[in-house]
């Protein structure tokens, strides 16, 4: 018999997107991963302004875990658990901006979705101006690994997508790991200088 509790969750994944023992994978990542889901939920939702949208995500994690598992793809260089994360969290943030129409919130989004899955939509003038003014910071960032690894994955690519973390760590003779944190804190920095520039142009 399988215990499944000793998968680990890009296993589990992959069987669920293979339809094998899928229901059975899916409880394991719902034990294990139901409190992650609940913490960023409690972090983005008021619970004293939007508690019946607070109640509605919550009742929903199992099904946003599930198709989680469904999109996961390890090749991203992520965990199962961070990537969930970002769903969670990315999900949250668009129901604030459908409400608010805070073109902050609106900018941050369309960074972290292509920045992080490469999913510019070029027919967009918008997501190609702001494509065009971080790619400008990593190659004036002091750390020139920084304009590396963003050339590298963006605009060298392989394949018509982004580089692999793998191929870039090669090419500058890193850790995955290491390629990937500095890109996260690069990101961060680009994203709360560009609100800062929003905010203040408000």
């Amino acid at each position: 018999m399988i215990d499944y509790n000793l998968m680990n969750d890009e296993q589990l994944a992959l069987s669920i997107q293979e339809n094998r023992d899928a229901e059975q994978c899916l409880d394991v990542l719902i034990n294990r991963h139901s409190g992650l889901c609940i913490d960023m939920i409690n972090g983005y939702v008021s619970r004293d302004h939007n508690e019946t949208l607070r109640q509605e995500l919550i009742r929903e994690k199992d099904y946003q875990i599930y198709n989680t598992a469904l999109k996961f793809d390890p090749t991203r260089g992520s965990k199962f658990s961070t990537y969930l994360g970002n769903e969670i969290k990315w999900k949250c943030l668009n129901i604030y901006n459908k409400n608010k129409k805070r073109k902050t919130v609106q900018v941050e989004e369309n960074l972290i979705n292509y920045f992080s899955y490469g999913s510019q939509d070029e027919s967009d003038p918008d997501n190609s101006e702001l494509f065009d003014h971080i790619i400008s910071q990593a190659n004036s960032h002091p750390d020139k690994r920084i304009g590396t690894i963003f050339k590298l994955r963006y605009i060298d690519g392989k394949k018509n997508t982004v580089m692999p973390w793998k191929s870039i760590s090669e090419n500058l003779h890193m850790s995955i790991q290491g390629c990937i944190n500095l890109h996260n804190s690069a990101l961060t920095q680009f994203k709360n200088k560009i609100r800062k520039e929003i905010q203040d142009n408000e």
